[in-house]
């Protein structure tokens, strides 16, 4: 009886382990559940070592007379112990498969899971570059037919002046030593002059020089040096500390130099205001160029700062043009206000620090 016992109890574990290999040297079966391969000496081998333990110390003791055959336990009960006490190592052992099944699957679905996640990251980046790319390549569109715009312009602008000379130059040559003729002529070669300058200073805005900079400092310097017509006045408000940023100091200077060139214009005709305002946010700071001049009208605000645009009678419209380039390059935002008859705002922001790299600018200048 306690022999096919035993052998029951193999059968029944084997059925449940699936496929069990027992090494009845060592007693350390290996099952495979889940396709995972798992040692499970701590239940396997118990199943078998508690039926030979039982019946082991059992006769033992009986062969030893230390428990007298007529006080030992009947061998029908010591047989239903050993057979329960497997059908319970047995059931854990299951539970146990079960759970190591399902922790293998878990594992498993956790690791696929990531690597879709990797896989939606590697994705995301080629999606990145390529809008990137996208980007540059829109932008070095943009810059050609602004190009083409621009030249278009530039010819239209330069014509003028250069016919007026050519007109003359082709007076008898008693006529050109006229007065009134060679001012007229210097008249003209100043204008294509200012005209190259502005292109020149348009084109050297290829890159970033920065340094730290106080605003208040440059535009009291630039208020030194720019002439102002006896019917303009000029107020200044600022705060009694005023917060540095990183810019370049050259760039900065010529943005505040075109605001004001163009305020004063708006009104050196007739006479007028200018109000110049600093204010600091907690971002970066603001320049703000204010004039009480005719103001611009609604359907022309939107071309003031495209190249050789412009609303005055003179000037080549590239002041704002520069304006534009040189607050974009440092990452900030110029907008402006103007009401017919009222007068205009500009208003400038400044990051504290340029939100671009000096090398992705000068790139994008390049490209």
């Amino acid at each position: 009886a306690l022999i096919w016992t035993a052998l029951l109890l193999i059968a029944l574990d084997f059925s449940l382990g699936q496929i069990t290999l027992i090494s009845w040297l060592f007693l350390i079966p290996i099952s495979l559940a889940g396709g995972l391969i798992v040692t499970r000496p701590g239940f396997n081998s118990l199943v078998t070592l508690s039926i030979l333990g039982i019946f082991g110390a059992y006769f033992a003791l009986v062969y030893l007379q230390r428990v007298p055959l007529t006080l030992s336990v009947p061998p029908d009960l010591l047989v239903s112990l050993s057979v329960a006490l497997g059908v319970v190592l047995l059931i854990l052992n299951a539970l146990v498969e079960s759970l190591v099944a399902y922790l293998y699957q878990t594992q498993e679905a956790f690791l696929k899971t990531r690597v879709q996640y990797l896989q939606t990251l590697n994705d995301l980046e080629q999606i990145r570059r390529e809008l990137a790319d996208t980007q540059r390549q829109v932008r070095r569109i943009e810059r050609l037919s602004t190009i083409g715009h621009f030249a278009g312009q530039l010819s239209k602008t330069l014509r003028t002046p250069l016919e007026t000379m050519e007109i003359a130059l082709n007076q008898p040559s008693e006529t050109l030593c006229q007065p009134d003729l060679i001012a007229k002529l210097r008249h003209e070669i100043a204008t294509a002059v200012r005209l190259t300058d502005g292109l020149q200073h348009l084109a050297d805005l290829g890159r970033l020089h920065i340094e730290t900079v106080n605003l208040d400092d440059l535009l009291a310097e630039e208020l030194a040096h720019i002439h102002i017509p006896e019917n303009v006045s000029i107020s200044v408000e600022q705060p009694p500390v005023f917060p540095s940023i990183q810019a370049d100091s050259k760039q900065i200077r010529l943005l505040m130099h075109h605001l004001i060139d163009n305020a004063i214009r708006a009104v050196e005709e007739e006479g007028g205001e200018i109000r110049l305002a600093l204010a600091s946010d907690p971002e970066g700071v603001r320049l703000s160029v204010s004039d009480n001049g005719p103001g611009i009208p609604e359907e022309q605000l939107e071309l003031i700062f495209e190249p050789l645009y412009t609303t005055q009678q003179q000037g080549f419209g590239l002041g704002l043009a520069i304006c534009q380039q040189v607050v974009q390059m440092h990452g900030g935002q110029i907008t402006v206000d103007s009401v017919v008859d009222e007068g205009t705002t500009f208003t400038v922001s400044l990051p504290r620090v340029p939100r671009h790299p000096p090398e992705e600018l000068a790139q994008d200048s390049a490209g």
